[in-house]
């Protein structure tokens, strides 16, 4: 069979199999990973094999770039420690535990393969979870955790990979240390990001023409990540730095060429899901058709298949423990510490030392003291158990080289792509089908959180609605500020970046501002200065984007 056809018979399969699943309210990628597995043992099929440069280069950056788009920056500074967490510490105590394990099990494979194959397994994801988390019951705060943690573990362990992929292939480097040379991956790939995110920026904002607009969009994640690459930096932090800048400029930037801004983002918006969906299903299927080619190079290889699945089942569970056992000890303390401030302040006087110190704040000018922000053991339960591996783990297993630098087939390929795909299996297997259940078993109440949303919703729309009025949202000083200097004698950056916006919305010909405009203007300054949830605008703002289009369609 022709390769082309192949291709286009397995996007359509992979497409209906999507569809099917979405009917069945089940999980696309585990339907079309298991339809694939299975019809990679239908006799004659050819064996579909791609380069694997291209898998990483062009499936991996355009993933990571729409889930940044789509992603709340407020909310991932928001939940920043918790994110960091989850999707730096946890994907290396994974990584070491993962490395540990394999050499003990299988110590023919060496210590660089064992890091290599760890940092493929170490990542969950996360991100599929999270777009369907209303719908399995996870609480907002769990979702936006889940979908910051999807950004930032991808990241960090696809940046492992690369250090240890270059290690194991012989692979030139201008640093030799391992260490220097993943924090030298990591720093450069978040200026390269930044910087090709503000370029990018700089010329949608001169282009008149959505359907260009959105090219650069299409293309940027792309750029960004071969750039970071050639620079030895890591494209996909650098992919992720770039979408943050573009989605928050984009949002609440520069209003000064609003003429067609607001039709590139609704371009944007129905590009992006339609590409991700795309490739999503495309990977599922491609890694399920090798499935029967991969167990035929193992048995070739020589290696034992008992041991090596042994390898596999204790990787799977290595996986899993480890991230319960980190939800336990970092959510857990939280939990505990917010109970015992909680219990204190029934304490006449230690409430009233709390309030005098809340006071004390607010009259310096300085956000109040929170308490520490926990989630209950509930929510800590269904946090453990969405660590299935996903599209990156098989990204990064189709990614392997078939050779090395000096030309000699890549050690234990076929071991490290049979043990990856068997994780991936079976955290889908084990946790996609129970997680809903599991989520109905545990009957999380979202009342309150629901509440919460709907009365932030209510806010924006009152901002939006005010500035359409001609009152426009205020640039006001933090409580105490007016009458008490910053010793410093500097406001905050959140000021400073508020009243940037505002100054910068301002026409270049001193003309005022259209009601659209007003309205984003007005939702941007709310955002910044935190007197409305970035979610909330976020939803005003897609309204208006297709009030103005509505309005200005011929």
């Amino acid at each position: 069979m022709n390769a082309g056809i192949l291709l286009v018979l397995l996007a359509l399969g992979a497409i209906a199999i999507s569809a099917f699943g979405r009917h069945l309210n089940a999980q696309p990628g585990l339907l079309i990973l298991v339809a694939a597995a299975g019809a990679s043992f239908i006799p004659g099929l050819p064996r579909l094999e791609l380069d694997p440069e291209l898998i990483l280069g062009l499936v991996v950056p355009p993933l990571l770039y729409a889930a940044t788009l789509e992603f709340s920056f407020f909310s991932f500074m928001r939940n920043i420690r918790s994110i960091l967490g989850l999707g730096v510490v946890l994907v290396l105590l994974s990584a070491f535990l993962g490395r540990l394990t394999t050499e003990w099990l299988m110590p023919s494979l060496g210590a660089g393969v064992a890091l290599l194959l760890a940092s493929i397994v170490a990542p969950p994801d996360t991100v599929t979870v999270s777009a369907h988390g209303s719908e399995i019951g996870l609480t907002r705060r769990v979702t936006a955790i889940l979908t910051g943690e999807s950004l930032v573990n991808d990241a960090m362990a696809l940046t492992l990979f690369s250090v240890a992929l270059a290690s194991v292939g012989g692979e030139e480097t201008f640093v030799d240390n391992g260490v220097l040379l993943f924090f030298w991956s990591a720093l450069v790939g978040i200026v390269i990001g930044f910087a090709l995110g503000n370029l990018a920026t700089a010329i949608r904002r001169r282009l008149d023409d959505p359907t260009l607009g959105t090219a650069v969009g299409l293309v940027l994640p792309f750029a960004t990540y071969l750039a970071a690459e050639e620079a030895h930096a890591s494209g996909v932090l650098a992919v992720v730095c770039a979408g943050f800048n573009v989605a928050i400029e984009s949002e609440y930037g520069n209003r000064k060429r609003e003429r067609l801004g607001f039709r590139t983002r609704m371009t944007e918006r129905e590009v992006w899901p339609v590409l991700g969906a795309l490739l999503e299903a495309f990977v599922f299927a491609y890694t399920g058709l090798q499935l029967r080619f991969i167990i035929d190079d193992l048995r070739d290889s020589g290696e034992p298949i008992e041991r090596t699945v042994l390898t596999g089942v204790a990787l799977l569970v290595v996986v899993i423990l480890a991230r319960f056992a980190w939800v336990a000890i970092v959510f857990g303390r939280r939990l505990l510490a917010n109970q015992a401030i909680q219990k204190r302040l029934e304490d006449p006087l230690f409430r009233k030392r709390w309030d005098e110190g809340q006071a004390r704040l607010k009259e310096a000018g300085r956000p109040p003291r929170d308490l520490p922000e926990a989630l209950g053991w509930k929510e800590q339960v269904l946090l453990s158990w969405t660590g299935m591996r996903g599209i990156v783990t098989l990204g990064a297993a189709g990614g392997i080289p078939l050779l090395t630098e000096d030309g000699t087939p890549f050690p234990h390929r076929d071991t490290l792509q049979f043990l990856a795909y068997f994780v991936v299996f079976g955290t889908l297997l084990l946790q996609a089908p129970t997680l809903p259940l599991l989520a109905r078993w545990l009957k999380i109440d979202t009342s309150e959180e629901d509440r919460a949303a709907l009365e932030q919703l209510a806010l924006a729309e009152k901002i939006a609605a005010d500035a359409k009025d001609g009152k426009p949202h205020p640039v006001a000083d933090p409580p105490g500020r007016q009458n008490r200097p910053n010793p410093r004698g500097r406001s905050s950056f959140r000021d400073r970046r508020a009243r940037a916006v505002q100054k910068a919305s301002a026409p270049d010909d001193g003309s005022p501002l259209n009601e659209y405009d007003r309205q984003r203007v007005s939702l941007s300054l709310a955002v910044i200065q935190r007197d409305v949830e970035d979610e909330a605008a976020q939803v005003v703002l897609t309204r208006i984007d297709r009030q103005q289009a509505a309005a200005e369609s011929p």
